[in-house]
């Protein structure tokens, strides 16, 4: 299943141009975070629950099979919080208790909603998963798979979160203390070389293919491509056209990789090429959308990202990335139990609409509670660890 990045509640300053001058939010990043969370949501809100006949005749099918693509927004969520986290860490590797703020902010950030959520589902979920949620207590949730153990359907979201605290017990060590060209090299080697270790368990089948979406050694590239942008955009080299020039190299090398891949399956579904490049492909796609937003932030172009609403979703997404799907299950539960068969008495498109209604609806409520009451709390101590 998929699982959210740990989508970040305040962009961290990036600098506005190569003279370090920084920004404390920076509008377009919070649009992007808010259409990874979108993408998840809706295409699990339609999808994950079962597809119900009849319910989506008649659409075209170049726009179902978009729908059903919002599992990427995972890959825009690794390569967003690898150029925020990295940003954070680069600009604040010379400044005192460097370690103890990174990972208490972290902390902060991360761990109310996460182990409340755990908690709740834990007890709804009962006693059967208690292996899975064992897992992931400790942020192992990506390897319970490997186990043997049984995994619930909503709590599935707890994988990528272990993929991001994996990488993160190791980055800040090389921000800190490796030359920025050394930590590019780094993070180069991690993204090129994540790609084919993937193909190579794909290939002599190390691990399913499952375990490969979720495993951690397999998923740091597109948190490493981040990072190469975080370096670059603080880079003597960069310029508005420079970045622009880059933007569209990117695009250009992911149309290379798909083209050349085409013969080896690389659209495909569980090939070695497919399993080995996806993610890289639309990694590219992601990079260069943000990359270029950042060089155009502030303009007519850029202006959807900066709307209220994306602005919202992006405060609420750490929320609802962590509970659509067990409000799915939950809503999906309540009518078996009374008893109510939606399809039956309203049909298959009236069926399909209310369930997408009320999932994404008691997400964005819950949410909304959770910003307000729980996390807020939590993140207004940020600024002691600053």
């Amino acid at each position: 299943m998929l699982a959210l990045v740990e989508p970040i509640a305040v962009s961290p300053p990036l600098p506005a141009r190569p003279s370090h001058a920084s920004e404390s939010r920076i509008p377009e990043l919070d649009g992007f975070r808010a259409i990874a969370a979108l993408a998840v949501l809706v295409t699990h809100a339609l999808f994950a629950f079962g597809r119900i006949e009849g319910a989506l005749d008649g659409v075209p099918g170049a726009i179902i099979t978009i729908l059903s693509k919002g599992w990427l927004g995972v890959d825009l969520f690794f390569v967003l919080s690898g150029l925020l986290i990295s940003g954070i860490l680069i600009d604040s590797r010379e400044k005192p208790h460097y370690f103890r703020n990174f990972y208490l902010r972290r902390v902060l950030r991360i761990m109310p909603l996460y182990f409340v959520t755990l908690a709740v589902c834990w007890y709804f979920y009962g006693a059967s998963y208690s292996g899975f949620f064992l897992f992931t207590v400790f942020f192992m949730a990506n390897f319970a798979s490997a186990f043997g153990v049984a995994l619930p359907h909503g709590p599935g979201v707890y994988w990528s979160l272990a993929v991001e605290e994996h990488f993160y017990l190791i980055w800040p060590l090389g921000a800190r203390f490796l030359s920025r060209n050394a930590l590019g090299v780094s993070a180069l080697a991690i993204w090129l070389g994540s790609p084919v270790l993937r193909g190579l368990a794909a290939a002599n089948n190390w691990v399913t293919t499952d375990q490969i979406y979720e495993f951690s050694c397999f998923r740091f590239d597109g948190l490493a491509l981040g990072a190469l942008l975080a370096i670059w955009w603080r880079s003597a080299a960069q310029t508005r056209q420079r970045s622009l020039q880059l933007a569209a190299g990117m695009v250009a090398l992911s149309v290379v990789m798909t083209v050349v891949g085409l013969p080896f399956g690389i659209l495909g579904t569980k090939t070695v090429a497919s399993t080995a490049l996806r993610y890289s492909q639309v990694q590219l796609i992601f990079g260069a959308a943000i990359l270029a937003a950042l060089t155009l932030r502030g303009s007519a172009v850029t202006a959807v990202l900066r709307s209220g609403f994306l602005r919202l979703t992006s405060d609420y997404s750490y929320c609802i990335y962590m509970v659509h799907l067990s409000l799915g299950d939950a809503y999906v539960t309540l009518l078996k139990k009374a008893g109510v068969d939606t399809v039956a008495q309203f049909g298959p498109r009236l069926a399909l609409a209310m369930q997408v209604v009320a999932i994404i609806g008691s997400t964005y409520l819950l949410a909304a509670l959770s910003k307000r009451f729980l996390e807020d709390p939590f993140l207004r101590l940020k600024h002691r660890f600053a």
